[in-house]
């Protein structure tokens, strides 16, 4: 009579071990591409909040230069006023600050805050052109526009 080798059934050690290494493996590799997704989601959203930032400085700038009847250009480019009838505008950077603020009638008012690494203004008849470069942490956004004021007096 011959005795027959028994099945086998189930896995060995080994199979185990190579099983779990595969699994802890796939494991890791989903987590660094998940990592990495979120690093450049970060970085994207950045200079999305820069871009809105700019978009809105711009659109606000904008606004009160195409309402002026005149425009004057003061510290090196740094600073611009926005004649109106009887007052006027500013807009001006502030350098050790990096901030764009706009005095009206005496009121102070930031409009953008920590962001700024350069601004220049400069005026040619009734063109405004506006050179506005930002920056937060490793994003950067640079916008230059230039606006005609509607009710320009000469």
């Amino acid at each position: 009579m011959k005795i027959k080798p028994k099945s086998q059934k189930g896995l060995t050690l080994i199979e185990l071990v190579i099983a779990i290494a595969a699994g802890v493996v796939l494991i890791l590799a989903a987590g660094v591409i998940l990592f990495i997704g979120q690093i450049f989601w970060n970085q994207a959203w950045k200079k999305v909040n820069l871009q809105r930032d700019a978009s809105y400085a711009m659109l606000r700038m904008s606004h009160f230069i195409k309402a002026g009847t005149a425009a004057e250009v003061v510290d090196d480019g740094k600073t611009v006023k926005i004649y109106r009838s009887g007052d006027y505008i500013r807009f001006f950077w502030v350098e050790g600050q990096h901030d764009l603020r706009s005095q009206i009638e005496g009121n102070p008012e930031i409009i953008i805050s920590d962001k700024v690494e350069n601004l220049q203004f400069n005026v040619q008849d009734n063109k405004v052109t506006i050179d506005l470069e930002l920056e937060e942490d490793d994003a950067q956004t640079h916008f230059i526009s230039t606006v005609m004021m509607r009710n320009y007096e000469g």
